[in-house]
């Protein structure tokens, strides 16, 4: 779950939407001196005009749910026309959705659940992969995965890349309206481009990214069995569609990072099994980042996991909780176990173990709806144990996103961001050294 939308996102909403698009942050891709805009939709300006163009006469669904965000978010309407009210409700409404408030009450219940099985045919219209607009980010287009942290560096030109990452958002769709999300919502748009400021992001020191927009399963779907399997396997095909679209149209033999987070990573997992157990795209394979979700061993993987860090064409997995407090708490419904599961610590890169604080590189506050802050070194420690990764980071302003039972899910990534940058640097390295 994307889970980081606190009271300060109605501030920056407001100020965004009375002043216009505003200042995305400095660092971006190629120049570090630039500063693109920053749209309500998620989108930057540079390919704005374009996009809404490609868009321009697509289908669109026209179920409505009252004045839930995303229950038109098929309709072409420009998202900086909608009402000011409308808009701040809408994110009022995720804020107690994302602070775990909607699972405790019957209204909670209703606004997340779809209210009939799942059913292919009502599914929103297929994502074409040939247009920009239907890839969150896009190697030479601007994207919230451009972001990089004032204290970091800048991101690399994507001519000089060594890498590409092929990235998968975790869910970030939260509505009864639809079992699989509708591509366009600005909605969700807007929190698919916090996640990937706040964990794409991380690989683009090495790495072009690209990250298609996919009809996800709503959250609530996890706990629904009449669809949950088939609306996985619907945003599963999507995923394949456009990972295809990539090897064909411009990986072009190059070395490949695979990346997720939550609903991401599961897509993942079943990429690797289905593409990377054998062939020619195993041997281009630097690491798959499997993050935020259960990844039980298994007796044959299609990859092996990561034994240190400069080890290549294997994988690694971590879920993050402070330490003693119970997953079955966990926001997200498939992060509720313990057990044999893959735990490689992001700090030691190791499986299992334990690392102090003061190696850890670097924690990036959350959310990012502008922007990233300064990365805080030192922050928390990590320890694996029982398959899960428990952390003790202090009390701190960006980091009080976590769920009140200690399920730190939204910053998986964000606790140990300069660790996955560096660490995706270290292994493209050793890729291209062996």
């Amino acid at each position: 779950m994307a889970g980081f939308l606190p009271a300060s996102v109605l501030r920056e909403s407001r100020l965004q939407r009375r002043a216009g698009p505003g200042a995305f942050s400095p660092g971006a891709r190629g120049n570090p001196g630039r500063v693109p805009e920053l749209h309500v939709d998620g989108s930057s300006a540079g390919v704005r005009r374009e996009r809404q163009a490609s868009d321009r006469g697509a289908p669109h669904d026209e179920s409505a749910l009252g004045s839930l965000p995303e229950a038109q978010e098929g309709r072409s309407r420009t998202p900086m026309r909608r009402p000011l009210t409308r808009r701040t409700g809408s994110l009022v409404l995720l804020l107690w959705v994302a602070s775990g408030g909607a699972g405790c009450s019957s209204l909670g219940h209703w606004v997340m659940t779809p209210p009939g099985a799942f059913d292919a045919a009502d599914a929103p219209p297929a994502p074409d992969y040939a247009l920009p607009s239907n890839w969150a980010a896009l190697s030479g287009e601007p994207s919230r995965a451009d972001a990089v942290p004032p204290n970091d560096g800048v991101a690399v030109d994507p001519a000089e890349a060594a890498a590409d990452a092929f990235f998968l958002h975790p869910t970030t769709y939260f509505w009864r309206t639809h079992w699989s999300a509708p591509i366009g919502g600005w909605l969700t748009k807007v929190i698919t481009g916090a996640t990937l400021a706040g964990q794409a992001s991380a690989f683009n020191g090495t790495a072009r990214i690209y990250a298609p927009r996919y009809r996800q399963m709503t959250l609530a779907g996890f706990e629904l069995a009449d669809g949950r399997d088939a609306a996985l396997a619907l945003a599963y095909g999507d995923v394949r569609r456009a990972f295809l679209y990539y090897l064909e149209t411009w990986a072009d033999d190059r070395p490949l990072i695979l990346a997720g987070h939550s609903q991401g990573s599961r897509h993942l997992r079943r990429l690797l099994e289905e593409f990377f157990a054998s062939g020619p795209l195993r041997e281009r394979l630097v690491a798959a980042y499997l993050v935020g979700m259960p990844v039980w061993h298994r007796e044959k993987e299609p990859v092996p996991v990561c034994a240190t860090p400069e080890q290549t064409g294997c994988m690694v997995a971590w879920r993050s909780f402070a330490t003693g407090a119970d997953p079955k708490a966990a926001i997200d419904p498939e992060n509720r176990v313990q057990g044999d599961t893959i735990c490689v610590n992001p700090i030691s890169w190791i499986p299992g173990g334990s690392a102090p604080a003061p190696e850890n590189l670097g924690s990036i506050p959350l959310p990012m709806i502008r922007g990233p802050a300064d990365l805080v070194p030192g922050y928390t420690g990590a320890r694996c144990g029982a398959g899960v990764l428990w952390v003790d980071p202090p009390p701190r302003r960006g980091f009080r996103l976590a769920h009140p039972q200690g399920d730190w899910h939204a910053y998986d990534y964000a606790l140990f961001y300069a660790d996955v940058r560096a660490n995706a640097e270290k292994r493209v390295d050793a890729f291209l050294n062996k």
